[in-house]
Order: structure tokens, then sequence, then C-alpha cells
């Protein structure tokens, strides 16, 4: 091999000097059309990586060519003039080529030939040029660097590919295929990751933000565009010539993103602004591909799962996704997305697509108006067939879908986009009942999986949808609302939400219904919490009577929350029969209640440990209690609330047998658990302000007035309290619910 390219290099040499190729005597040759970028930031791991590759200084026969793919907008261009600037002493020539298009390309290596002095008059046509700029490759010798900036087509590189030569050329290409064809080292040039597009926004604007509300906007702002650098450069501008702070920038953008986009200018050293980026990409695109990106615009962008989109259940009859329910043809229009211009990433071992957010954004902007209803209504059909439906299903336990948690997971962003999309373009689905009902699925999967502050956000959202109020759906949301409330410490606002859900289920299904002696648990649970526990035997006897009559027994709920209520009374036996009896309604044992994976067992583990320590026999309960962080941990996350009370709860125990030192560290355990979810709050003030009692016990009483005060200043934090904020130990344990199941 080596012999045949030396004779072919000595061949070629022979023809060249036949044809009278003019040897240039204007070397060093530059031809950079901007200068050397001081506002250069984020890449340095890539450029060092280029001046690898492309090396000029070992002798070598063969060409080096590295092709940098990736979005437009991700800084291919910028990269590639900033080696091109800052190595240009190393080549002899360089040579900056555009070659979007072959005229483009034969124009600028006409005026390259000129430059180098390969024209001896002005005969010679531009394509004569191209041929002496390959010929003077490959027989020159010379250390020469060509970008050939924006290709859309190899093709037409061939008639400008030396034959021999060692020189190093860098192609930029929005399309992964492209910059394969002719390149063995494809650097594949992905956006910013947060931590570097914020450093790179504070190098732009030159602010340096100091309050943390100040660097959680900086945050916001990368991730809402992506990390993109031509749109972190845009939105810099934008910010220095308003004088805004991040924070006021944040809101506008929330508010005026389009807006903002559009009034982005080109830059001095980059044509495009960030709603022409991707004009040409997206306007070639075929129309199968066209209406996929149109459609994963009202999906959130990250990690879309192909099934959502080809599951044979959405039975989708709009002619123009017909598309999608033919594998071929679906295959065909992400893969146009991915090879034609980096619109979108697949990541084939989950078989999910990814998009950029801004290209979401724009995408969405373009899609006509008169079509988004369409999009609107197809996205939601496609979430609902992916989302299991156990929302409104009446069973004898609650948190009945946490088997299919990992599948409802998947859909909460996407649902969450929907709304935003919604909201920002006035959308109303087709079907509003169909819509609200899939917002109310994701509520009821975020309570199930401890987020009942955000769960509350989608209920709220789903009731202004203009849900009947004298509905069933009406009904059921407002007794989930109710758990909610007593999942965060608001036991009156609970009551209250289970007073209106009762209200309409006695319309509906009259006063002896098996749906209101359920609601009539759930009132017999807040009043519970609140320590009104006749009123609430009041309401569990009351429902006793309707399930004895409609199905000739109790109910095992009925008696879980007797068992409680008996418990907050003072009356341990009473409240261990009735727990007793629930589980053997259900056809459990304890023991198999104790390695149970369903999620409110473990509540039972807790009721049945603090019944036995009331009981006491102390060591048995602490053994529960035990038990119960096993479960939890394994059901829940180990940094979640129900971990913390439990964890809570061991150290009340601990503290009872005067094993300070231990307690102790049971409460700094979860203090050291809090991640600043506003679910959490409640846990590590009761936490701060018992550690302070422990700690002053153990002569420490500098360290616990200043446990106080952190306590105090935790407390202050958690909207709707709804106890006194005294300097006393109940105070402080009404921050977090009697009993959390």
């Amino acid at each position: 091999m080596q012999l045949f390219r030396k004779t072919h290099n000595a061949e070629a040499t022979a023809s060249a000097n036949r044809q009278n190729l003019v040897l240039p005597d204007n070397l060093p040759c530059y031809m950079i059309p901007y200068g050397r970028n001081l506002k250069f930031y984020g890449r340095e791991a890539e450029l060092d990586e280029i001046k690898t590759v492309l090396d000029p200084t070992p002798q070598s026969d063969d060409l080096k060519v590295l092709s940098i793919c990736g979005l437009g907008g991700v800084g291919k261009t910028q990269l590639a003039l900033q080696y091109a600037n800052t190595m240009m002493e190393s080549y002899d020539a360089v040579a900056w080529i555009p070659a979007d298009t072959q005229a483009i390309l034969v124009r600028a290596l006409a005026m390259f030939a000129a430059k180098l002095g390969l024209m001896k008059d002005g005969s010679e046509d531009d394509l004569q040029a191209v041929q002496k700029v390959r010929d003077w490759l490959s027989t020159a010798g010379r250390r020469v660097l060509l970008v050939f900036d924006n290709l859309e087509d190899v093709q037409i590189l061939s008639q400008v590919w030396p034959w021999a030569g060692n020189g190093s050329f860098i192609i930029t290409t929005r399309s992964p295929a492209v910059a394969s064809g002719r390149a063995r080292c494809v650097l594949h040039l992905k956006s910013f990751e947060t931590s570097t597009a914020v450093k790179v926004l504070n190098e732009l604007t030159g602010i340096q933000a100091l309050e943390e509300s100040e660097k959680q906007a900086a945050i916001e702002i990368c991730q809402s565009i992506g990390g993109l650098p031509l749109a972190i450069v845009h939105m810099s501008s934008f910010i220095q010539d308003r004088g805004s702070t991040y924070e006021e920038f944040l809101d506008l953008f929330k508010k005026h993103a389009e807006r903002i986009l559009a009034s982005s200018q080109t830059q001095v050293d980059y044509d495009h602004t960030l709603y022409t980026v991707w004009d040409s990409s997206m306007q070639s695109l075929s129309t199968n591909a066209k209406t996929l990106l149109s459609l994963l615009s009202f999906f959130d962008p990250n990690a879309i799962p192909e099934r959502f989109l080809t599951n044979p259940q959405n039975q989708i009859t709009d002619p123009r996704f017909e598309f999608l329910s033919d594998d071929f043809a679906f295959g065909d229009a992400v893969s146009e997305l991915i090879t034609k211009a980096s619109l979108v990433d697949r990541l084939t071992s989950a078989k999910s697509i990814s998009m950029n957010r801004l290209v979401k954004i724009v995408s969405s902007v373009r899609v006509p108006e008169e079509e988004r209803t369409v999009y609107f209504n197809t996205t939601i059909q496609m979430l609902s067939n992916a989302f299991p439906n156990t929302w409104d299903s009446r069973v004898d336990q609650q948190g009945h879908g946490f088997q299919s948690w990992e599948t409802c997971s998947a859909v909460v962003a996407h649902v969450s986009s929907l709304m935003v999309l919604q909201e920002q373009y006035g959308l109303e689905a087709t079907n509003t009942e169909a819509f609200a009902e899939l917002v109310f699925r994701i509520g009821t999967y975020l309570w199930e999986s401890e987020q009942p502050l955000t769960a509350k956000t989608f209920f709220e959202y789903g009731l202004h949808l203009g849900i009947d109020p004298e509905s069933r759906v009406y009904a059921h949301v407002y007794r989930l609302l109710g758990h909610i409330a007593l999942d965060i410490a608001q036991p009156r606002a609970a009551l209250a939400a289970y007073q209106r859900a009762y209200e309409v289920t006695e319309l509906l299904d009259g006063p002896e219904s098996i749906a209101v002696g359920e609601v009539l648990d759930s009132l017999a649970c807040s009043c519970a919490e609140i320590g009104d526990v006749l009123r609430a035997r009041a309401y569990l006897e009351r429902s006793d009577e309707i399930n004895q009559a409609q199905n000739g027994r109790t109910s095992s709920r009925t008696q879980a929350i007797f068992a409680l209520a008996y418990l907050r009374g003072h009356e341990p036996e009473e409240a261990l029969d009735a727990l007793n009896l629930c589980w053997r309604l259900q056809g459990k044992t304890g023991k198999e209640i104790k390695y149970s994976q369903y999620p409110k067992h473990a509540g039972d583990i807790v009721l049945y440990a603090r019944i036995k320590f009331a009981l006491g026999q102390k060591d048995e309960a602490r053994q529960l209690v035990l038990r119960s962080i096993e479960m939890r941990r394994g059901i829940f996350s180990s940094k979640g609330p129900r971990v913390a009370d439990s964890l809570f709860i061991l150290a009340r125990m601990l503290e009872d047998e005067a094993e300070e030192n231990a307690a102790a560290k049971m409460y700094r355990e979860i203090i050291d658990m809090n991640c600043g979810s506003a679910e959490m709050k409640g846990h590590l003030a009761r936490s701060l302000w018992f550690l302070a009692g422990v700690e002053g016990r153990l002569g420490r009483a500098d360290y616990a007035s200043d446990l106080r005060k952190l306590a105090n200043e935790e407390r202050a934090k958690i909207m709707g309290r709804e106890h006194l904020d005294e300097d006393t130990d109940e105070a402080f344990m009404s921050l977090v619910g009697w009993m959390l199941w």
C-alpha cells in the first residue's frame, strides 16, 4: 500500500508538472474570514482533541481529517474558527471554505487559488482553479489546513479531495452521515452541560451572581435554552442591552420567549439568528419528518419513548400520522431528523428520542395555528394510552398504582409540557374530560410517590379545565386533595376537601352508599389528625353501619382508621384489635404485612410499632420501626418523608429509653437527608427542634440554642401551617402528620 501511494504520488507530480502547475511563492497564505474570538469559552477539551488529531508537525503521507458534527447553533463553526486562528502559524496555508452548496464551495476555492498564486493569468475559470488547488494539495508537500464549513453534501468534496499529500482538513456539518463520509474521527458536539453553560453566561454578561435567587435564575435560563451556545450568546446580549438581572430576564423569557427569540440578531462572525439557524434543515425535511418534528415538540424534549408514538392502541385516524404505524416509515422519519440536521438524538438502548429544548420551542412555534389543536389532541391520546389508568379505581387499598410507578414516571414531564403549551397557546382539547383525566392520573401518581405538593398543582390545574362540579370525577379529585393535605400536615384543609367530596358523593350515590362510607373514613382520618377523636369515631361508626348494611361486614380501611383513632385517644388495646381485624379482612397475617411491598403496609407497620410501644412492648416496637424503615427505603426514596418519619419515631423511642446519643444520631440523619424539597421542610424543622432538646440535656446549651434558631427559620419557610408558631414540642410535632401511611 505504501509503495502504491508513493508510485501514485510520483505519477501525479509528473502529471501536474506536465500541466505547468504554478508553484506559489506567496506562502504563508491565510484565508480566514474572522479573527480570533476573545470570548471563546467552554470548549477547551474539544479544542485540545482537534489539536491532537490534526497535529501538523509529525511527518506523514496521510491526510488528517476531522469532522465536527452537531445541531445548528451548537458551536461547530466557532470551534473550527478558534482552531484555525490559534494554530495558523503552524501551517503554511490555511483556507476557510464555505461548503453550503457546490457553487459556494467552488467560488471559495477559486479565491484560495488566486490568493495562493496558482493562477497564471485571469483566463482560467473557477472549475480550473479548483483543479489546480487539488493538484497543489496533492503535490506541494506543504502543511495545509482547509476548513469546509457547513457541508451538506459530502460528494461535492470529490472535486478538490487530493489523491496524496499530508494536509489537515476540518469538516463542519449538521449531518452525522456527512460527517463520517470522509473522516475517521468525528467530533459530535453537544450543547453545554448546565454548569458550563452558567459559567459561559456569566462570562458573556459580566454578571457574577452572588444571591442564591440569582444563581438559580442563571441555572434556569441555561436549562430553558438547552445549553445551546448560540442561544447563550443571544441571551447574554439581550440581558446586557436591557440591563436586566437574571431573575428579571427569566421572568420575561417565561412570558415572551417567542418575542425574545425573534428579536435575536446575527453575530459578527455568524450569519444566523435563533429563528433562522434551523430554517434550511427544517424546510428540506420530508413530509413525514416534518410531521414527526412537530409532534415531538408537544412532548418534553428529554427521552420521548418511541413506544408512546407507535403504540397500536393509539388508533389515530388522521392520515398525516399513518407513518407512525409503519415501522419502516417511522424509522425513516427518525433517521432523517438525525442524519440530515442533528435535530434530534436517539438513545438506542432505551428506544427513545431527545431534542434540544430550544429546538422544541422553535418547532412548536412553526406549527401553524390551525394545526396546533390536532397535535395537542394527538399527544393527549398517546399519553393517555401510555399511562396506566388506576387513579379512580375503587379498591380496598390506597396507593394501588405503585406497581406501575416506573411507567408512570416516564409520562409526567410530557403531560407537564402539554399543560404549558395549553396555557401558552390557549389550546382547548376536543375531549376535555380525557385531558383532565390524564392530568388527574399524573397527580395521583405523584401523590402516591411522595410528591404531594407537585401533585396538588396537577389536581388544581385539572379542576380548572371545566370539570362538572357534580360529577364523580370532581368528588374523587377533592378526596385526593384531602389525602394530599394530610400528607403535608394540613388536616383542617383535608377536612374541608373531604367535606366537599362527601357532599357530591352523597348527591350522586345516596347517603347509604359504599362510596359515601369511603369518604366518611377519610373524614374520620382528618379528624383524628386534628385530635378530635370523638368526631373521628362518630364518622367511623357511621361508615361501619353502611358497610355492614351493604356488604354484611366492616371494611379493612375503616378498621385501619379505627386503629389510628383509638391510639390517638390513648386506647392502644382497642387500636391493636382494630388493626388485627383490618389485616384479617385483607386475608393477611402480621408476618405477611411485614414483608409486603405494598406502600400502605409499611405505614401499617409504623402504626403497629407505635401501638406496641404504647403497650409497653418497647423492644418489639423498635424492631418494628426498623422494619418499617427497611420497607419504606425499598418502596420510596431513601431520603423521602416516610423514611424520615420512621427515623423520627425511632429517635423518640430512643429518647424515651434515655439513649440520647443514639437519638441524636437519628435526628442528624434526618437533617442530613434534607434535599431542599418542600415536602421535607416539616421533617427538617421538627428534627432540628428535637435535636436541640437532646443537645441541651447533653450539656451543649449554645449548640442547642443555635439548633432552635435554625428550627424556627426552617418552620417559617413552610407554607400553609395550621398550628401557631410556638416554641413547644407540640407546635413542632404539628409540622408533620401524626400518622403517615
